[in-house]
């Protein structure tokens, strides 16, 4: 079986350019096409729990990837496929509300997945809602709703936000988050800035995608879960399938952010506590501006955050290597990465105004994500198990903090802020 495929840019999985087979570097319709054995791609599939800030849910990871000796070994092996996911449980009595791709995996399942125990995809000329919809595919790393559609353009370059099946208004919801990854942990060119330098990513690409798929909802059942792609080919649909076994279903332990501390030039530094059996874990620090909440609406960001358009940061830290910063200038173009009172006062003519407020996030793994992202490697088959054979993941709540004229930080109540996923949506 074969599919045709164009020549295009190395890429990762949360841009337009996405490392997508069939389509070009641009986003636009492909200039050159060369025909590929799908059979080649290499599918990966594990399953784990998720620790949502409490509440225990299920984890999916997912890579489907070129081969080696391949246009472009490691990244996404096609620009469109449909998923089923098979669980041993089954899936909520309570449907998600469809989004403009037909798409119900941000809020719950399908109408017609209720109570059964396959999320699955609607055709591309099709109009009947599902899990994954027309838009969500499996790509380099994790499902997304990355499917390009008939305009030769992704439905969407922004990442799903996480939980999955996290209907509005629940605890897990509470702490919704779109898993971006930032400087310095994710710096696809080097520069310190991440994919905000305006060199290859276009407007909107906030951060390379994490490639996280946790759902809330869904109570992990120990037993066999499967995973099938459905790809269109020239030769008719082709699919292929991976199997994987939840053995446990304890989850990690509860995780907690790190307290941050502002050094007063645009950075911070922080020490974190990784939980039992966690054996990497992402910092995430999201600078969402001046929020009107805490008293300081009036303004501009230093760094033109907002909690619209926020700047993600990401430290990777390790048992034995808990210290982590974020330098003074790796927002975007180079501006400060959290900006100070001073700094935001300077921008907006001398008017005394507070610093950038910002989030905390604990996200601790016990496989090797990080070192599965495209980024780094572009294995068609990196590692996504961990030693106990599965893959679980802990996520700590948001916190939220914000630095006052007197230079003293100070956390913020939830009703002085909102995720930035409750803010920035990414229909």
């Amino acid at each position: 079986m074969h599919v045709t495929k164009t020549k295009f840019a190395r890429a990762v999985s949360a841009l337009a350019i996405l490392g997508l087979a069939a389509c070009s570097g641009s986003g636009t319709n492909p200039a050159s096409t060369t025909q590929e054995n799908l059979s080649a791609n290499v599918l990966q599939f594990s399953v784990g729990t998720a620790n949502i800030a409490g509440v225990t849910g299920l984890n999916v990871v997912a890579t489907y990837r070129q081969p080696a000796g391949a246009l472009h070994a490691g990244d996404s092996a096609v620009a469109v496929d449909s998923p089923t996911l098979t669980t041993a449980g089954a899936l909520p009595a309570t449907a998600g509300s469809p989004d403009g791709f037909y798409s119900t995996i941000e809020t719950g399942p399908a109408p017609i997945e209720l109570g059964t125990h396959s999320m699955t995809s609607t055709g591309q000329n099709q109009s009947t809602p599902s899990t994954f919809g027309r838009s969500g595919g499996v790509f380099s790393l994790g499902i997304e709703p990355f499917n390009y559609g008939e305009g030769g353009q992704p439905d969407s370059i922004t990442p799903y936000v996480q939980p999955l099946y996290g209907p509005s208004g629940s605890s897990s919801g509470l702490n919704a988050f779109i898993p971006w990854g930032g400087p310095p942990a994710f710096d696809p060119n080097h520069d310190g800035e991440g994919t905000r330098d305006g060199k290859i990513y276009p407007n909107g690409t906030l951060g390379i995608e994490e490639g996280l798929d946790v759902f809330s909802s869904i109570t992990p059942v120990a037993g066999p879960y499967t995973l099938s792609v459905a790809i269109p080919a020239n030769t008719g649909t082709v699919s292929f399938t991976k199997t994987a076994g939840l053995a446990s279903t304890t989850p990690l332990p509860d995780a907690v952010g790190p307290t941050p501390v502002l050094d007063g030039s645009g950075g911070l530094t922080f020490t974190a506590t990784l939980p039992p059996g966690v054996t990497e874990a992402y910092v995430q620090v999201v600078d969402i501006g001046l929020v009107a909440s805490s008293g300081s609406g009036a303004g501009t960001s230093c760094n033109g955050s907002s909690p619209g358009v926020p700047t993600y940061y990401t430290v990777v830290v390790r048992p034995g290597s808990l210290s982590g910063t974020i330098g003074d200038a790796s927002g975007p173009l180079g501006t400060p990465s959290i900006c100070t009172s001073a700094q935001n006062t300077t921008q907006n003519s001398g008017n005394t105004t507070l610093g950038d407020a910002f989030t905390v996030q604990l996200i601790g793994f016990d496989y090797p994500v990080y070192e599965a992202s495209p980024t780094i490697s572009q294995s068609p088959n990196p590692a996504i198990v961990g030693s106990a054979g599965q893959s679980d993941v802990t996520i700590s709540s948001q916190v939220g903090y914000q630095q006052a004229a007197s230079g003293i930080v100070s956390r913020l109540s939830r009703g002085q802020w909102r995720s930035p996923a409750q803010l920035l949506h990414r229909r």
